[in-house]
C-alpha cells in the first residue's frame, strides 16, 4: 500500500498530498511526518510530548492520534507519527517567559521520569589537545591561542570547584534543543517542536540554545528567558548551578581543534579564530546573565 493511502486509512482523511518527503497537505491543514526505527525512542518522545506543557498557552508538538487513538502507525520497518505543522516561528521579544516556563517543565520532566533508553552523553571540551599544535601555528596566532588556553584552564578549574557543590545532584534527561526556531506560534498558542533525536543527559544543547537566543535577541531578552527558567518552581538552585557549570565549560575551542587536526588552510584558520573570539564573548555574557539570575533567586529565598 502507498503511504498516502495508508495515511488516509489510519487518519480518515479524504485528501492527502505530499509537499515534500516530510510534509503533507490534508483537508485539516499541513502535517509533518516523522519516521522512527527505534520503538523505545519513539515511546519516550510520545510520553514527553504528552506530559510537557504549560497550560493553557504552550504545548509540545504532540503526536496526532489516528482513528484507533494510537500515537504512531507502523510503516515498512518502523513507525510513523504525524504532527500539526505551524509555520510561524517565534521571532522577537515578549515570548521569553512562556518559552522559559516550557523549558523549565522539560527539565522537571527529565529529572522525575524513569527512562528505558540510553541518553546521549556529550564529550567534555577538547581544548587541551591544542597544546601540541602551538609550535606549528603562525607566529602571530601563537600568543593568542596560548592566552585562550590559559583562560580555558581557569574556567575548567572553576567548573571543577563548582561541581563539588552539586556532586549529589542528578542531571535531567531532555530532548535536545536544536534551534531557537523550535518555538512557534499560532494565534495565542505556542507550540514547542521537539526533535526525533535521542534525549541527552544534561544541559549541553540548552547552553547552545541560550547562546543563540542571546545572539539573536540580545541581552535583555536572554535575561528574561533565563530568569523564567531559573525561577521555575521545579528548577532548584542546584539545577540552575548545573546549567551555569555547562555554560562555563570551555567548548569554544573545539572547532579550532578540528581545523588543526585536518590541517586546513590558513584562511580558514583566521576565520575560525574570529568565530572562537565571538563565541567566547557570547559565553562570557551568558555566564554573567545566568550568575545574576541565580543570585537574584537566592536573595528571594533568603530574604
Amino acid at each position: 500500500m502507498e503511504l498516502l493511502d495508508w495515511l488516509k486509512e489510519n487518519y480518515q482523511w479524504r485528501n492527502v498530498k505530499f509537499v515534500n518527503e516530510a510534509l503533507i497537505e490534508t483537508e485539516h491543514g499541513r502535517k509533518r511526518l516523522r519516521y522512527w526505527s527505534d520503538k523505545a525512542l519513539l515511546d519516550w518522545h510520545i510520553t514527553w510530548r504528552d506530559e510537557c506543557s504549560v497550560t493553557p498557552y504552550m504545548l509540545a508538538d504532540r503526536m496526532i492520534r489516528n482513528k484507533d487513538q494510537e500515537a504512531a502507525i507502523t510503516w515498512k520497518d518502523g513507525w510513523l507519527t504525524v504532527h500539526d505543522e505551524v509555520k510561524q516561528a517565534v521571532h522577537g521579544k515578549s515570548y521569553e517567559e512562556k518559552i522559559g516556563k516550557m523549558i523549565g517543565s522539560m527539565i522537571a520532566y527529565g529529572l522525575n521520569k524513569e527512562i528505558t533508553i540510553k541518553p546521549v552523553e556529550r564529550q567534555e571540551p577538547q581544548f587541551r589537545t591544542l597544546y601540541s599544535h602551538i609550535p606549528f601555528l603562525e607566529e602571530e596566532d601563537k600568543s593568542y591561542v596560548r592566552a585562550l588556553l590559559q583562560e580555558s584552564d581557569l574556567r575548567m578549574n572553576k567548573v571543577k570547584e563548582m561541581k563539588k557543590q552539586v556532586k549529589d545532584e542528578n542531571l535531567p534527561i531532555i530532548d535536545p534543543a536544536m534551534s531557537i526556531d523550535q518555538a512557534k506560534t499560532v494565534y495565542d498558542l505556542m507550540i514547542w517542536y521537539g526533535s526525533n533525536q535521542y534525549p541527552e543527559e544534561g544541559y549541553y544543547s540548552l547552553r547552545n540554545f541560550l547562546g543563540n537566543w542571546l545572539e539573536e535577541h540580545g541581552k535583555e531578552s536572554a535575561t528574561k528567558l533565563i530568569g523564567a527558567i531559573v525561577d521555575h518552581e521545579n528548577v532548584s538552585h542546584d539545577q540552575a548551578l548545573l546549567l551555569l557549570i555547562e555554560c562555563l565549560k570551555a567548548y569554544e575551542l573545539d572547532h579550532l581543534v578540528a581545523v588543526l587536526k585536518e590541517n586546513r588552510p590558513n584562511l580558514e584558520m583566521e576565520e575560525t579564530l574570529q568565530n572562537v573570539t565571538n563565541e567566547w564573548e557570547r559565553s562570557r555574557e551568558l555566564v554573567e546573565v545566568i550568575s545574576v539570575m541565580i543570585e537574584n533567586k537566592k536573595k528571594v529565598f533568603t530574604s
